[in-house]
């Protein structure tokens, strides 16, 4: 058997992705037309792509049988980017096998399987983290003429991280992820998230995204969660939320989301990678100055209903940079006062934050029990309930 360790050099600007990206892209990274894969031609590319990302790895076998060349690779360490120090995904027996997409000659398709076990190693053990992936594996599509992915799949049927010490952890179920040229889907279940000592801090039952052009070209977005439980009064257990960005075409937007996975993929933030593409997509927005549409909002949570429209308009001189409206069908206003009390005699919670209760008494009866309101964020960082303003500058 042949074995080889590959160690390349520290301090490439390239985004790094992870450790079975990084193999399952440098395997493919061959230009020309796809043919049977040659396994000497694949590792010098992997050796290639590999350095392109600061990965190390051991490769303990690589055979080729009936034009898929297969490998499998121990000790594969991948450094993790947006953190603070050292931070490594250390991952043993990666399977990958490649093939050639018999459609189209220029695609090259691999499988992947992961191990059960894997971690991130720290210097700081409060960075630590051990995982566990139930059946993890997936597809990616390789463009063997532009060096680039056109499409990835990927699935587990359970993700869960540990930090050894404080015991804090985070876990989910049945994962899909759908990469597509036309459309990007993102699901789950059974999610989970605690604090040290395994205080619970968030859980989620299920959750799906997906971003698609419209028939004009531009982004749309459905957005949809269930059994969401967070610790306060306030739980918004049900979300539905469908979305149009009429100003940012489709051809714009999957390039800042695909940024945006491979970073969240390589160990970044998830508070930076949101704040991320937020800013790159409402740039994108900004050129054009057409408003992003709110179609549909339902939003359930304690006896309390909330339905609405509404549409933001990005400008730069806008202090959330945004103005725009949103209207709201509310039911159970009832239960709201009585958590938050009156402008005249709030309770306890309501005196903690009074635009929250001069925002509630603002509203007018609408059809069928509903108290309605029209909320509108003006470009000088005012929101207006009803014409009542509820806040005059950010942060007041």
């Amino acid at each position: 058997m042949n074995k080889a360790v590959f160690r390349f050099r520290p301090g490439s600007k390239t985004p790094r992705l992870t450790a079975f990206l990084c193999l399952t892209a440098a395997m493919l990274a061959m230009p020309g037309i796809a043919s049977a894969m040659d396994v000497a031609k694949a590792r010098q590319i992997l050796q290639k792509i590999m350095a392109q990302h600061d990965v190390t790895a051991t490769e303990t076998s690589a055979t080729s049988d009936n034009g898929i060349a297969r490998f499998r690779y121990d000790n594969v360490h991948v450094p993790l980017g947006g953190y603070e120090g050292d931070r490594d995904l250390v991952i043993n027996n990666v399977a990958i096998n490649v093939n050639d997409d018999k459609n189209t000659p220029r695609y090259v398709n691999i499988d992947f399987n992961l191990p059960e076990q894997a971690r991130i190693s720290a210097q700081e053990t409060i960075n630590q983290r051990n995982l566990t992936m139930h059946n993890a594996r997936g597809t990616v599509t390789w463009n063997t003429q532009t060096q680039s992915p056109e499409g990835f799949t990927g699935l587990a049927n359970f993700l869960g991280a540990d930090e050894p010490v404080s015991r804090q952890h985070w876990l989910l179920s049945d994962l899909k992820i759908s990469w597509l040229p036309r459309k990007v889907d993102l699901a789950w279940r059974d999610a989970e998230w605690t604090g040290p000592n395994r205080e619970k801090m968030g859980a989620m039952k299920s959750a799906e995204l997906s971003l698609y052009p419209d028939n004009d070209g531009t982004t749309r977005l459905d957005y949809t969660h269930d059994g969401m439980w967070v610790p306060g009064l306030f739980q918004p257990r049900t979300v539905r939320l469908s979305g149009h960005a009429t100003g940012i075409q489709w051809t714009k937007a999957r390039p800042i989301l695909q940024q945006g996975l491979t970073d969240l993929l390589s160990g970044m933030r998830p508070a930076l990678v949101r704040n991320n593409i937020a800013n790159a997509l409402w740039h994108e927005a900004l050129k054009t100055g057409k408003p992003i549409d709110v179609e549909n909002l339902y939003v359930e949570s304690r006896n309390l209903e909330a339905a609405g429209t509404g549409q933001f308009i990005p400008q730069e001189k806008a202090a959330y940079g945004f103005k725009g409206l949103l209207d709201l069908d509310l039911i159970g206003r009832d239960q709201l006062e009585y958590l938050l009390g009156t402008p005249k005699s709030p309770t306890i919670l309501g005196a903690l934050f009074p635009p929250a209760v001069d925002g509630l008494a603002a509203g007018k009866p609408g059809n069928q029990g509903t108290s309605k309101y029209k909320l509108q964020l003006l470009t000088d960082g005012r929101i207006t309930v009803n014409g009542v303003t509820v806040m005059s500058r950010p942060g007041s």
